[in-house]
């Protein structure tokens, strides 16, 4: 029976990954490694427990079942969470070519690093931080452009503010 329930778990593991070249950075947040962390901390929560009464097969599977239904839950949590941490799962074989500049320490530009689907906000804010600089060192395009962002950014409910 262990044999069964280890092959099983090892089959479904293998499809949750760690390795940074998995990955691409679509955001700011903290390092891979700070960001994996963090979400290994806390994938354990999402653990179902199970009750069973019945033959040893029927417990048995009961317990192979839950522990699939666990692994499973584990995998989305972390890509739940590593989204939320800037990181993203990337298509075969792209992840590596954003590594070596995240590897290096270098942190993402604003401009330029893919970015999830919907997550304008964060390159408004982004874009507006940049037009609030300009504009106080005197760039008047660049208080246009940061008064246009403050009224999207404001109609979605976010009200921008130097940090």
């Amino acid at each position: 029976m262990g044999g069964l329930g280890d092959g099983a778990t090892a089959a479904l593991g293998g499809c949750q990954t760690s390795n940074q070249a998995d990955y691409m950075q679509i955001g700011y947040g903290p390092s891979f490694d700070v960001a994996h962390a963090q979400c290994e901390m806390h994938k354990g929560s999402v653990h179902q427990g199970y009750i069973a009464i019945g033959s040893p097969g029927f417990v048995a599977g009961a317990g192979i079942g839950n522990a699939l239904g666990n692994l499973a839950a584990e995998d989305q949590y972390m890509k739940n969470c590593l989204i939320l941490s800037g990181w993203k799962r990337a298509p075969h074989g792209q992840g590596a070519t954003a590594a070596p500049a995240v590897a290096g320490g270098a942190p993402p530009t604003p401009y330029g690093i893919q970015r999830a689907p919907g997550s304008w906000i964060n390159t408004a804010l982004l874009d507006w931080s940049d037009a609030n600089s300009k504009c106080v060192a005197g760039d008047k395009a660049a208080c246009g452009t940061r008064a246009k962002l403050g009224a999207q950014l404001r109609a979605a409910g976010i009200n921008p503010a130097p940090v």
